[in-house]
């Protein structure tokens, strides 16, 4: 990964390439660079601690994840936020809100949402990469910051150009992990229906309707499915696409290894309860457990390989969303400090480092149960920008005012309900729902009483 970033670095001519690989992918690169930022450890980690916790209600989550946040995002959204960024010559979602609002402020309040949803994205992704390893037997502390370290080098180096690159290359460990592991735990408890059975035995509401805490997980799941709506470092591939056609092979490429990775690792995730029905495990460290169990030896390896894959793939791509996003607020303020491709340069290696140094250094602590940490963030991410980015591309009569106004009141309740339940399950899940609400229900409300934005916009 390291040489990939020093290989980019060498193909790095313009502030353009590092922050946006000069909006020239393909459609696989762009689809396998959304597939890996989509998941992070997370996947590996957190959410098949779900399976282990919850049983087959586990599955249900590909409904949303596939159909919303993969395929519906590349249909509604992709097509028409390319056309807007070529004819309009920006390069972010913050750039987005701005232009297309005609409005500072409302830039300025999408930076700040932006910034603090991805940054606590970026703690978690960090966390659940640094747990895994350690279920591994690997100490907590040191994967943490080799692999932080890594990431942070070959994104310093190359860039935009690093991350997708090295996204390619992690996606294929992620699948073939991940239908290795689903292949083989399926077929040691005997198909999808004895595993049914079994975890009927230990337990019904693992396996049939109504499951347990059916509400929440819910309300999660489609969280996740709007985070391809929302959160500006997966909306982001929709721009660097190099055109619509690589956005057509982008959609295919995209929804099918989303669809394989999600089901593998879901239906995997849900055999662990089945296999490893101890108390004594942590929900973190069941599915690691699992693959000890099943797989053959030197196998570790190789998971430890899918699981750095998963984290720095993320990780990258969220440290150069909150860096392009510092960048423009910079620029807001007339700055010096982006004058010139060189100062550029030097902006975005030490403002990467910074975020990355930060980040680790908040993730040595990490909570109980990752989902948790991770479900504030879906909660920020999907729904705050998901008004004035959907408003923004199909009507013409949104307004800055209403964008403005969407966007401060979803961030508030989001964080109002989180903190109301103590930033614990269930209420990080709950949040996102009234927080979406809000972000689709305010836009409206308020152009009753406020003008359009100028018509040439649209």
């Amino acid at each position: 990964m390291i040489l990939i970033g020093v290989y980019a670095a060498k193909r790095v001519s313009s502030a353009s390439d590092l922050y946006v690989g000069g909006l020239n992918f393909g459609g696989v690169a762009t689809a396998l660079s959304f597939f890996t930022t989509y998941f992070s450890s997370v996947i590996f980690v957190g959410a098949t601690a779900i399976g282990w916790k919850y049983g087959l209600l586990v599955l249900w989550k590909d409904v949303f994840v596939v159909f919303v946040g993969t395929l519906a995002a590349f249909i509604f959204i992709g097509p028409r936020l390319l056309a807007f960024s070529r004819r309009f010559g920006f390069s972010s979602i913050v750039e987005f809100i701005e232009v297309r609002y005609k409005s500072s402020l409302a830039g300025v309040i999408a930076a700040l949402t932006t910034f603090v949803g991805l940054y606590i994205y970026t703690i978690s992704a960090l966390i659940g990469m640094a747990r895994a390893l350690e279920a591994m037997g690997l100490d907590y502390t040191m994967s943490l910051l080799i692999s932080s370290v890594t990431t942070l080098l070959y994104i310093a180096l190359g860039g935009y150009l690093a991350q997708v690159w090295t996204q390619s290359i992690q996606a294929v460990f992620m699948l073939a992990m991940a239908i290795a592991i689903a292949v083989t735990s399926l077929a040691s408890v005997g198909g999808i229906g004895n595993l049914q059975q079994r975890l009927s035995s230990i337990d019904p509401l693992l396996a049939s309707w109504p499951y347990r805490d059916l509400l929440p997980m819910f309300s999660f799941y489609l969280s996740l499915g709007f985070m391809g709506i929302g959160n500006p470092a997966l909306v982001m591939k929709f721009i660097t696409a190099r055109d619509r056609i690589s956005l057509k092979l982008a959609t295919v490429v995209a929804t099918a290894t989303v669809a394989t990775l999600t089901l593998s690792l879901d239906i995997a995730s849900a055999t662990t309860r089945a296999i490893i029905s101890s108390d004594s495990v942590k929900p973190d460290h069941a599915f690691i457990y699992l693959t000890k169990t099943l797989m053959p030896k030197g196998f570790d390896t190789l998971m430890i390989i899918a699981i750095l894959s998963a984290s720095m793939s993320t990780i990258s791509a969220l440290i150069n969303t909150l860096t392009h996003t510092l960048r423009d607020v910079v620029k807001k303020l007339g700055n010096n400090l982006i004058g010139n491709t060189k100062r550029d340069a030097m902006f975005f290696r030490i403002t990467t480092a910074t975020l990355a140094a930060t980040a680790t250094i908040l993730a040595l602590k990490p909570p109980e149960m990752l989902i948790t940490l991770f479900g504030v963030t879906t909660a920020i991410l999907s729904s705050t920008l998901v008004g004035p980015i959907i408003y923004g591309l199909y009507w013409r009569k949104a307004t800055a005012e209403g964008a403005i106004a969407s966007m401060v009141t979803s961030f508030a309740i989001a964080i109002a309900v989180s903190a109301y339940g103590h930033f614990s399950f269930p209420w990080t899940y709950y949040a996102f729902v009234p927080a979406l609400a809000a972000s689709l229900m305010v836009m409206p409300i308020t152009n009753l009483v406020s003008k359009p934005a100028r018509k040439q916009n649209c």
